[in-house]
């Protein structure tokens, strides 16, 4: 019996962008370029891993025979055939006898012979799925974690931080994200539940954020360590980060003695301006009280120095704060990341600041540097 299915090009595209985004692509193992796609009843169903996350999507069929059948096949081969096939049809048919197959592109306008890749040879990511943690309606999941995900730690060493971690209290529920130097919290209910911290590593929020961003999720838990993230049509199982995350709460502030409003767009181009010269964007920053105004300096020792004015003011009164610094790519990258205007809240100037913006949700913190 011939064993084939027809699905249109457009949905074999979008499924694999999201497949291929799993798939690493230097691979020792041959399994672990491809694909697997599953025929049945239920239409076609199409998987990729990395053995740390792995994503499936089920797509309607057109047309399809052979009962239910599988086929590994070599994702940058299928995800180039289906970017070419445009409005047409996709028909890929697998022979019995041998580990080849067919791709036909409409009615003939374009014919694939391809190599495939013993499908008993593909591996999946196991666990049963157990009960439901949470439910996101209207990209919310999405949305929430993109605004943690710039203060994702890169460093190995501490690979706990390499993630977001869920935290839930009795009192509310957070994702949090900090590489040491700076942190975002997004506090994105004030209903609590059952208190926990999960981690969710830095590579699935990558494709949670590029590729379900507008859509429904619903979250399950899957022991041990691991969670399934399913949104229509598509499920994505990650395992989590098996470590404990730092006690965040112990750096934030409990209060605040002086308070600076900057102007987002002027406070980004103000760095910019300082750190024009030398071409190293990641040097301390000085913020200075210059006749009731602060401003942004920057020194390099072999290009000399640029200083910046700003409209923003300098706290008056008795107790006045001393000069601060920041690393100039942390501040830019706060600031990119806020919206409308900024308050900086400060203690003293070798203290932790909290920034907030127009969103309620989020706190941010940002450590300073030696001035």
């Amino acid at each position: 019996m011939t064993k084939f299915v027809v699905v249109e090009g457009r949905a074999l595209k979008q499924a694999m962008k999201i497949v291929a985004a799993i798939i690493e692509r230097r691979n020792t193992i041959p399994v672990l370029n491809c694909v697997r796609i599953t025929h049945s009843d239920a239409g076609l169903r199409i998987s990729g891993t990395d053995l740390d996350l792995e994503a499936t999507v089920d797509l309607d069929v057109i047309d399809g025979a052979g009962g239910e059948w599988s086929a590994c096949i070599n994702a940058s081969v299928l995800a180039g055939i289906a970017r070419v096939a445009g409005t047409m049809n996709v028909r890929i048919e697998r022979s019995d006898n041998d580990l080849k197959g067919t791709i036909t592109l409409g009615d003939g306008a374009a014919f694939y012979e391809i190599e495939t890749v013993s499908e008993t040879d593909y591996p999946e990511i196991g666990g049963e799925r157990g009960e439901l943690i949470e439910a996101f309606t209207n990209g919310m999941f999405a949305a929430t974690l993109d605004k943690v995900k710039w203060c994702i730690s890169t460093e190995e060493t501490r690979y706990y931080l390499n993630g977001v971690a869920w935290h839930v209290t009795a009192k509310d529920r957070r994702f949090v994200a900090t590489d040491g130097h700076r942190m975002a919290i997004c506090q994105y209910a004030k209903e609590g539940g059952q208190e926990g911290t999960r981690i969710i590593p830095r590579k699935t929020v990558r494709i949670v954020t590029e590729h379900l961003a507008g859509k429904d999720v619903k979250l399950f838990a899957v022991e041990p360590g691991k969670i399934d993230i399913v949104s229509p049509g598509v499920t994505i199982r990650a395992k989590l980060i098996d470590g404990t995350y730092p006690d965040y709460a112990r750096v934030l502030p409990n209060r605040h003695d002086f308070t600076f409003d900057l102007k987002r767009d002027e406070i980004i181009a103000a760095i910019d301006q300082a750190t024009a010269i030398g071409g190293d964007r990641t040097t301390a920053i000085k913020f200075s009280n210059v006749d009731g105004r602060a401003m942004i300096e920057r020194r390099s020792a072999d290009f000399g120095s640029a200083k910046v004015k700003t409209s923003t003011a300098w706290p008056d009164g008795k107790e006045q704060p001393a000069a601060f610094a920041f690393n100039s790519r942390y501040l830019r990258e706060v600031a990119s990341n806020c919206q409308g205007a900024i308050t900086l809240r400060m203690i003293d100037h070798g203290s932790p600041f909290s920034i907030h913006d127009e969103d309620a949700t989020m706190t941010r913190v940002l450590m300073p540097m030696r001035a």
